[in-house]
Parts: C-alpha cells; structure tokens; sequence
C-alpha cells in the first residue's frame, strides 16, 4: 500500500536531512566540488552559471559551466532549502527559521528578505523578478508581487477538515494569479487569484476518509502541465492548471522522489538511495538512469533543468554529502567532494 502515516513523512526524509553538517565555508577547485555537508537545491542561473545550496547556509556559485565553484556568504547559518532564478539576474532562496535571500547580481551577493514568519520555508518559486511565492511548514503561504519587498501571508484555509497545519513542500507559479502548491498527505492547492484564496483539488493521492495520502516532495510547470512527485516514486500531472490530475506510473515503488523537472517532453525526477529515471514523453514511460555505486549512497533532491542559447537541455541534480550531477545535453556527469587536502583557496 501507498499510504503513508502523514505525520512520519517530514521528519523521516526531507527535514531530518536539513539538519546535516557542513564543513567551513571557503573557494574551491573543481573537478568535484566540495562541499561536505547535504546539499538541498540547485538553480541554472545563464548557459554558465550555476548554484547550489544547502544545510548551514551554504551556497555555491559556478561561472565556468561547474568547472569551478566559489563559496558565497549567506549571511546565515541555517539550512537553506530551496532556490529559484527567474532570469539571469534575480535568484531567490528560501530556508530554515524564515530564510529568505535575495540576490541581483546572478547570485554573487545576498541580501536578506523579511517575510515576517519565522517556520520552515522550504519552497520558493518566481515567476519573474515581480511575482514570487514561498511555502513552507505549519501550513506557510507568502507571496509577493514586488519582487519580496513586501510579503503576503495567504492562508490555507479550504475547507472544514483542515484543522491541522500542512507542510507544503513545494510550489509552482504558472502565471501572475494561478498557483499550484502540493505537500502532507498528497494535498494539492490552487489558486486563481495570486494567493488571496485557494481550493483544494481532490485526487486518488489523499484518501480523507483515512487522512492519509502519499507525500508530495516537488512541483514543477513547463509547456502547459504541472508534474509533481513524491514518496514511493508517486508522478503525477496536471493538464488544467491543477483543477484534475492524472497520476501515472514509474515501473517503482520502492524509492522516493524528491525533485523532478521538464523541458517539453524531456523529464527527470530523483530521490532516495541515489535513485533517478529519465522520460522522453512527457511522463508516459520511465527508465532508470544508471548511475555511479557512489551515488547509491546518497539521497538526490534538488534538481533544475533548462534549455541552453544551443537548444540543449542542460542543468544540475544535487544532494547529500555534496554530490551533484552536471546534466550536459540530456547526460549526467558525476562529481563528487574533493578531499580536505584537495581543496584549493583562492
């Protein structure tokens, strides 16, 4: 059976990770780069820059396609969970105790947002430098249509049985008004007027007879669909803006995913035991991507995928003890931590 006890899923998996240790921050060389603690979130921010960040405030900025990575300040300690670059520009980045970061410059310099709670942010999505949300623990839901200069609390409240507060894990903007939110339970939420009301869309994924559900970890809009995916390798999708969804099949069972994206037709989704799957058609067939023994090791979870200036698919796939993945053309290519005499300071 799919179903899940609600309330073992946050701290069983996602949040529980959070909580790792990470080495002191410092340049480093780049084969692999080295970061130590887990990883949680990464971004394409241009056909060269790329980020990624995780527990104690870490983030990582590459300029050179991933060759080399340089650490940047944060200005916390807490694990920061989720990251998002409308353009080339502007980038986001939401986490632990209200973290909530702002950058201008493609991710050089951070500057701190004041979203006025202080749960466990631990989605954040933009849809251009204006038009943002973030959700998170204890039912959390801000938006903001200024660019963060000012956030909105957008309260969950959708109906009668929803006594108890919801982790939402993930959030996706399809445009300025329309919302799609997922989390606890297999609970799907949306709204048509930018956050001022939400409804809550029902589907085989939560039962509420039992209120028990299977998990959603991640939600993604590309090409005119919504694709979410959580526990036990659920994929799901939407076609109407999140009104109905169509859950599919994987071929497993066993693992969870924890990040997906699309490009088109093209789709990867990653997760526990350093599983990934690939599909080539919108999500109606899967195939696993064989990966290295290393990587078995590891849980995958943050996962970001663009097309390039040359039409390619490219992106990144990141996760604990510092691996990531640099996807080149539809490929992985495996890096792992340098060792601590490895590491080069500049």
């Amino acid at each position: 059976m799919n179903s899940r006890n609600p309330s073992f899923v946050p701290a069983a998996t996602l949040l529980a990770a959070f909580l790792l240790v990470a080495i002191h921050p410092g340049a480093i060389r780049a084969e692999s780069a080295l970061i130590g603690g887990s990883l949680f979130a990464s971004a394409v921010v241009s056909d060269t820059a790329y980020i990624m960040v995780g527990d104690r405030g870490k983030i990582f900025l590459s300029n050179d396609g991933t060759k080399t990575w340089e650490a940047i300040e944060s200005g916390t300690r807490f694990a920061l969970s989720s990251v998002c670059f409308p353009d080339d520009r502007n980038g986001w980045i939401a986490g632990q105790m209200g973290a909530l970061l702002h950058s201008q410059d493609g991710g050089k310099t951070w500057q701190a947002q004041s979203p006025g709670v202080d749960a466990y942010l631990l989605g954040v999505d933009f849809l251009d430098p204006l038009h943002g949300i973030v959700v998170g623990r204890d039912t959390t839901v801000l938006t903001t249509s200024d660019g963060g200069a000012t956030w909105n609390q957008s309260p969950l409240k959708t109906s009668a049985d929803l006594f108890d507060d919801v982790t939402l894990f993930a959030a996706a903007m399809i445009d300025t008004r329309s919302i799609c939110a997922v989390g606890d339970m297999g609970r799907i939420f949306i709204t048509e007027d930018g956050g001022e009301s939400w409804a809550e869309t029902k589907t085989s994924l939560y039962d509420e007879m039992s209120m028990m559900g299977r998990v959603l970890y991640a939600v993604v809009y590309d090409s005119g669909t919504l694709y979410a995916a959580g526990i036990d390798s659920t994929f799901a999708f939407s076609k109407d803006r999140g009104k109905s969804w169509t859950v599919g099949d994987t071929g497993f069972v066993k693992q969870d995913l924890f990040g997906i994206d699309f490009v088109g037709e093209f789709g990867l989704a990653a997760g526990s035991g350093g599983h990934v799957i690939r599909t080539s058609d919108g999500g109606s067939t899967w195939r696993e991507v064989e990966v290295p023994e290393k990587v078995w090791q590891v849980f995958l979870c943050g996962l970001d995928l663009k097309r390039n200036g040359s039409g390619e698919v490219a992106g990144l796939v990141v996760g604990e003890r510092g691996t990531f993945g640099h996807i080149v053309d539809r490929t992985i290519h495996w890096q792992w931590p340098l060792a601590k005499r490895e590491r080069v300071d500049r």
